[in-house]
């Protein structure tokens, strides 16, 4: 049995746990259940002492990820996790989840919400960042930034960046990112239907314009 302890805002909220069958399970933390003004980390897991067991634990955490299988892959080649499932990729990049969820090894620090760190990054650190995707490297996953670990959930592939005076900066711990880079979305093929989203990104930026014209702030 292995677990990570869930962190919100720098309160342990609970624990996520992967038994020796390879189920996922998770619990609320007894300190966070008394914590006046708790939330549940999902509104498909309400706050209660029982254990979340199979497909409420399972769906939850499974959609903190990249949906692209070609993405986890990545990800496994890249942190040499275990297996593609949840837990063994939130292990190794679940310290930035959605939601301002952290995941980390049971027993190990968790980074300080109050602090802010990052690492301006030079003009060709940041071409490495935005092109390792060309060798086969998650977004955003390069080598030489280690300390780096988010996972951003949806279609396309994606990292964040801190942008500040100016500048581009690597965000480190719990630094909160300004800016989401994302990769054209591509073809998405099934059995019954194919569809052409190569132009996803181009697409996005003429719904801002759109939504800016209307007033809404960007």
């Amino acid at each position: 049995m292995a677990n990570l302890a869930a962190y919100m805002n720098g309160y342990r909220v609970g624990t996520f746990t992967k038994t020796t069958s390879g189920a996922h399970q998770f619990q609320y933390h007894v300190s966070w259940l008394a914590q006046p003004g708790s939330r549940p980390i999902s509104l498909s897991m309400p706050l209660r002492h029982q254990r979340y067991r199979g497909d409420e634990a399972y769906n939850f955490f499974d959609n903190l990820l990249p949906d692209n299988t070609e993405v986890r892959n990545r990800v496994v080649a890249r942190y040499q996790a275990a297996s593609t499932q949840p837990f063994d990729l939130l292990s190794c990049i679940g310290q930035d989840s959605v939601g301002a969820l952290q995941l980390v090894t049971e027993g190990h620090e968790v980074p300080d919400v109050r602090r802010i760190d990052y690492k301006a990054l030079s003009d060709d650190e940041l071409e490495q960042i935005l092109t390792s995707y060309k060798s086969g490297i998650p977004l955003g996953m390069v080598r030489e930034q280690e300390e780096f670990r988010i996972s951003i959930a949806g279609a396309q592939e994606k990292t964040a960046l801190l942008y500040l005076d100016g500048r581009w900066y690597l965000p480190l711990n719990a630094t909160p990112t300004t800016h989401i880079i994302k990769l054209p979305i591509g073809k998405i093929e099934s059995h019954s239907y194919s569809i052409d989203l190569s132009q996803s990104v181009e697409n996005e930026y003429i719904c801002t314009l759109i939504a800016k014209e209307f007033g809404l702030p960007g």
